[in-house]
């Protein structure tokens, strides 16, 4: 779909930056891959590349510097020259038969999931935020992928900050703490947009105008506390309300003293 041709791309104001978004985010990739992918990638070779570990004799001549006696390489005086190693049997072994059909596939699976956890562990913080010249849409700046930082454009009537359902826990919200983390969300695209809300990050100039056109969902909900998202409750009757119900119990008082109390049927025939 094509751009209203009356929007303007052209970027005005900064209203919100915060480097170290991007920092944090590509520390904890490779703190993630550091712990949970390199132990696991150690065995790549001997998955996919090879029947079996490299051999002492290879890793000798390829990349150690140092030489493995020949006794340790044998077994010594044990007698086990002649016996030939699991991967040697192909799929005459049990064991290799097992590393075909359960630990490479789990194997594969394990590393794909890891993949796509770095990709999508950037958990929606925005590194940096731009008005266009009409204050109409935003730039959005944000972590993408493994590595990238990518652009997004929102307009600025689909962002709201979502209501909190339970009204008494407001104030109880890391959205009012100074370094609490206020959490937009483009009811178009569905997307979620943090930002933390300590003042160094932003540009104080906009930061309450940005606020205030981000809370219209907001307005007139906590007007009066007698009138709730879910229980509405009149506060007060008006004096001709209150006469009336005053005028109606007096004269179920007459009535039941005059006929007496109500008896409930207890068959179909009374």
């Amino acid at each position: 779909m094509d751009p209203d041709p009356t929007l303007n791309f052209q970027q005005g104001e900064t209203i919100y930056e915060n480097r170290n978004v991007i920092e944090w985010t590509r520390f904890w990739k490779i703190s993630t891959i550091a712990t949970f992918g390199v132990f696991p990638g150690f065995y790549v070779f001997e998955m996919y590349a090879a029947d079996g570990a490299p051999s002492l004799s290879w890793m000798e001549d390829n990349f150690i510097t140092w030489s493995i006696p020949a006794q340790f390489q044998d077994g010594s005086g044990w007698g086990l020259e002649g016996q030939r190693y699991c991967d040697d049997h192909d799929y005459m072994n049990f064991l290799y038969t097992g590393k075909r059909s359960i630990a490479r596939p789990m194997h594969t699976f394990y590393m794909c999931t890891l993949l796509v956890l770095l990709q999508n562990m950037n958990m929606d913080y925005v590194s940096k935020m731009v008005y266009n010249k009409e204050k109409d849409i935003v730039f959005v700046y944000k972590p993408n992928g493994i590595w990238n930082e990518i652009e997004y454009v929102y307009e600025m009537h689909h962002l709201e900050q979502q209501v909190p359902f339970a009204v008494t826990a407001i104030k109880e919200l890391s959205m009012q703490r100074d370094d609490g983390i206020v959490t937009v969300y483009d009811m178009n695209t569905r997307d979620n947009l943090k930002f933390y809300n300590e003042d160094k990050y932003w540009n104080l100039d906009v930061k309450d105008e940005f606020m205030a056109e981000t809370r219209n969902l907001w307005k007139g909900n906590f007007d009066c506390k007698y009138d709730g998202s879910i229980f509405q409750i009149a506060s007060k009757a008006s004096d001709e309300d209150h006469l009336t119900q005053l005028k109606v119990d007096r004269e179920l008082q007459e009535a039941i003293a005059k006929h007496g109390e109500a008896t409930v049927p207890q068959t179909y025939e009374e």
